[in-house]
């Protein structure tokens, strides 16, 4: 008896301990790293369904075994558009092989939601897609702002040399769907910049009364960045881009604040209404801890610029391969950090071509880019008008 009783205090030992160092391997509580540094990963627009695309998954572990972020942030877009025969079923099986690729990496993750995402939500909410997620020890998703927002939330990243200081703050900001009308969508909605106002203060309050300098993401962009394009006429830029919501031409503004010299823009930014004004861009100059946010939504969109009030607003293009995109020019957005001088960040393009190896010029799905029918458009009003 006394053996049997030592056998069963030993396997719960064993099962005890394994439990402690499971739990000590939970990213709980974000932080620079001992050297001051801190990367994060973006990765948006993987679109896909539940046999995920293998040129995407190979990206995806490719790209993170290469970075070795400490931070990876999808803004949306991770379930297809084209998704056919989607159930509840297949919907949560797509979204568990994307965290299964995160989790497996031991890389801490955070999600917020897109509008193709919004698009199944009468099929699967956005809470349950949320849960999903929240079901890997490295997810690191906060609570939303409501139950009905849970892609609404901010992640504290402290600093190496005082754990009870936030060195830097990541928000996720879940942009909503489509305004009702063919081309626009809605961005935030007012109750979420109000959110955000209150969270900023509250950040700067348990800070010591220092703002927390943050990084914002979101699927959709705020109509800012139209301050590094230009309107033209068709006649007056090769490489214009037709906007469907406002029906005028656009071309990227080489001297309007862009930084970098590896900026592409493939299609005009579909943002928020250029005729509606959420109030987010104003939010944000009012608070001042925004040092950059970054946009995903538009695949064949890569570029970024600091806005003549000196926020830094950039695109990471897609980076998934059952969607529309750039070939072999997929991407992932880089961001360095170092914790001594937060503000001056480096960030950066990792593509597909480089990381997997491989070079196409266009995939089958690319034939659906804006891109390309701007450029049978155009070739449509060579023919048929005087331009």
């Amino acid at each position: 008896m006394k053996r049997v009783l030592s056998i069963a205090l030993s396997i719960l030992m064993i099962f005890a301990l394994c439990s402690v160092a499971f739990a000590a391997g939970t990213p709980d509580k974000l932080s620079f790293n001992e050297d001051g540094t801190f990367k994060i990963l973006q990765i948006n627009d993987t679109q896909d369904i539940d046999r995920m695309n293998k040129k995407t998954a190979a990206f995806l572990k490719a790209g993170i075994a290469q970075e070795q972020p400490d931070l990876i942030v999808v803004p949306g877009d991770m379930l297809s558009d084209m998704f056919i025969g989607a159930t509840p079923k297949r919907i949560k099986k797509a979204l568990t092989a994307l965290g299964t690729i995160f989790n497996d990496a031991k890389v801490p993750f955070a999600v917020t939601f897109g509008n193709h995402d919004h698009d199944l939500e009468e099929k699967v909410s956005t809470k349950e897609m949320m849960d999903v997620f929240k079901q890997f020890e490295y997810c690191v998703t906060q609570a939303g702002t409501t139950e009905n927002d849970p892609g609404t939330y901010s992640v504290p990243v402290y600093s190496s040399k005082d754990s009870s200081k936030m060195a830097l703050n990541v928000y996720l900001m879940d942009t909503n769907n489509k305004n009702g009308t063919v081309t626009g969508y809605s961005g935030v909605y007012p109750e979420q910049v109000e959110w955000y106002k209150q969270k900023s203060d509250e950040l700067k309050a348990a800070n010591g009364g220092e703002v927390v300098p943050s990084l914002l993401f979101q699927h959709v962009p705020v109509k800012e960045i139209y301050q590094f394009v230009d309107r033209v006429t068709y006649k007056e830029a090769e490489n214009a881009c037709f906007n469907i919501d406002d029906r005028k031409w656009y071309s990227l503004n080489e001297s309007s604040g862009l930084i970098g010299d590896d900026n592409v823009m493939g299609e005009a930014p579909c943002s928020e209404p250029l005729s509606h004004t959420t109030g987010q861009y104003e939010a944000w100059l009012e608070k001042g801890d925004i040092i950059g946010a970054f946009f995903a939504h538009d695949h064949v969109n890569n570029f970024m610029g600091r806005t003549e009030e000196g926020i830094i607003l950039g695109y990471n293009g897609g980076t998934g391969f059952r969607a529309y995109g750039r070939g072999d020019h997929r991407s992932m957005r880089v961001f360095n950090l170092n914790e001594n001088d937060i503000e001056n960040y480096e960030t950066h393009s990792i593509y597909y071509s480089d990381v997997v190896g491989g070079s196409f010029s266009y995939y089958v799905s690319d034939f659906m880019t804006p891109a390309i029918f701007g450029n049978i458009f155009r070739a449509f009003l060579k023919m048929f008008f005087v331009i």
